[in-house]
């Protein structure tokens, strides 16, 4: 077993967007130029949230480094983690970071929709899982048992559908309509997904 995989009842339980754990997990991976790819992942604590967990502890590098960042969390960042986020950037202009996510956090707070919207008009990716990322990111992040290589949450074909689709009104009800651009449009029920770049 490797040992910086999350275990599957952590994945299952913390991914399913039908459910509101307490518990928030952040799964990275780096990926640099000359192709080498890092994973690990962290998880909120009482005085931090998962991305600023990462932002403060897990990311040690020089701000001339250079690298793409991939998130895969279980909800969405708050208002304020995506202005921790874009401070981040600001200082860090060589890294590009892309969000997967299982489902919105506290989407009708106001604060936490204008977030989502500074990320994506700053050019963070943000993309609600679709099946295809679920069963992806599960053989890669996950210390499944032999015989459960395959891990597809059919049953939640329908929160995943209602995610995108509040993401997308989110990002589109915006003043900043004629800026922002779509990277796919396949539909998320068949395996496609948006991407709010």
């Amino acid at each position: 077993m490797v040992r910086w995989k999350i275990q599957p009842d952590d994945f299952r339980r913390n991914y399913l967007p039908n459910q509101h754990p307490r518990v928030v997990y952040l799964l990275y991976e780096f990926k640099w130029r000359t192709g080498t790819v890092w994973r690990n992942w962290c998880s909120n604590n009482p005085a931090q949230h998962a991305e600023v967990n990462f932002l403060e502890n897990h990311f040690h590098l020089p701000p001339s480094a250079s690298c793409s960042i991939t998130w895969v969390l279980s909800t969405t960042p708050c208002g304020n983690c995506s202005r921790r986020i874009l401070e981040f950037l600001s200082a860090h202009p060589n890294v590009t970071l892309s969000i997967y996510a299982a489902k919105l956090f506290k989407h009708l707070d106001n604060r936490n929709r204008q977030g989502l919207r500074n990320l994506v008009m700053n050019g963070v990716c943000i993309r609600i899982m679709n099946l295809a990322d679920y069963s992806y990111f599960w053989k890669i992040f996950v210390a499944y048992r032999y015989g459960e290589e395959d891990y597809w949450p059919q049953p939640f074909t329908s929160y995943i559908l209602l995610n995108w689709s509040e993401l997308s009104h989110i990002l589109l009800v915006s003043r900043h309509l004629k800026t922002l651009r779509v990277k796919s449009r396949q539909n998320p029920r068949f395996g496609g997904s948006w991407q709010w770049c």
